[in-house]
Formats: structure tokens, sequence, C-alpha cells
């Protein structure tokens, strides 16, 4: 695995800024056509304002925000991935949920995409049912109306941000 010493600055300096809550150092190391995406919210942050709407967020439901990078796993030609942990407490609302003032430490995969030595966004990868049991949610499921069937779903939808036209 062959990461340029530019790519490993440029990592670095996203995480420091992200763990100091600092906006502007962390959308100045990223492309003009930045992007967010993180799986299991229904749509991708693409753009500055877009992006730093969802750090912000974060920061937020977490003001004590930090993130780590616990170890790189793999990179090539247009990105690399990393194993993260992000700690913080639960003091504001975060993904729609009131603040509980409960720690919460996660760990997620992190997929980093690059256009040459310029860090274009990330794909965020964690599991959202660990979070919810930390800040201690509870989701009422009402029992099933009607006769259940599976759901039908298309392939052909649009390209996900950040990767290419076609899976193969």
């Amino acid at each position: 695995m062959n990461i340029s010493p530019k790519r490993m600055a440029v990592l670095r300096e996203h995480v420091r800024a992200e763990s100091e809550h600092d906006m502007d150092a962390l959308l100045a190391g990223m492309t003009s056509d930045c992007f967010n995406d993180v799986v299991g919210v229904p749509k991708p942050f693409v753009g500055p304002a877009a992006t730093a709407e969802r750090y912000r967020r974060h920061w937020e439901g977490f003001p004590d925000f930090t993130v780590r990078v616990r170890r790189v796993l793999c990179a090539d030609e247009s990105c690399i991935v990393t194993e993260n942990e992000w700690r913080g407490t639960h003091l504001g609302t975060f993904l729609g949920w009131p603040p509980t003032g409960k720690p919460v430490r996660m760990r997620a995969i992190v997929v980093w995409h690059f256009k040459g030595d310029d860090l274009w966004g990330e794909t965020i990868f964690f599991d959202n049912a660990s979070l919810l049991q930390q800040i201690g949610a509870s989701i009422d499921i009402p029992p099933p109306a009607g006769a259940m069937r599976p759901a039908s779903f298309a392939l052909d939808d649009p390209p996900l941000v950040g990767h290419g036209e076609k899976f193969e």
C-alpha cells in the first residue's frame, strides 16, 4: 500500500480540523465539489455548504466530538480506507434524537475519496443501532397492518456519489 505523503498530510489535517471543530480548515482541505456521504442518512451532503451543515449537525449533537484514525486498511489511486473511532457526549439533537447526556464511542469505516492529492469527500459506515443503544434510544415498532410481502427494488438507481457510473 503506497500512500503519498501529501495525501497523508491532507488526511491528518482533516481529522485534526474535524476533532477541533475548525470548519474553515476542514473545508479548505476539500475540493470545491466536496461531499460527505453518511451511510444510513437519506442522501449525501454535496458541496461545501451542505458538507459544512453535516459537520455542524454532528458537532451540535456531540459538542465534545473527537475522532481518530485507528488504522489505514487499504488504499488505491482514488481512495484511502480507514478504521476510525469517534467519541462524544450526546448533548444536542443528532439524527433527530434529542439529547440524552450519554457518552458515545463509535467505530467506523471511512472511505476517503481523492482527486489527485486533494480530498474530494468521505463515505462513512457506522453501526446506527449501536449509536442508538449508547444514547439510550428506544424504537417502537408497530405491529404489521395487513398482509406483508417483499418490497420491490430496482437496481438502476442513480450512481452513488464518489463511485463510478457502473458497478462492475
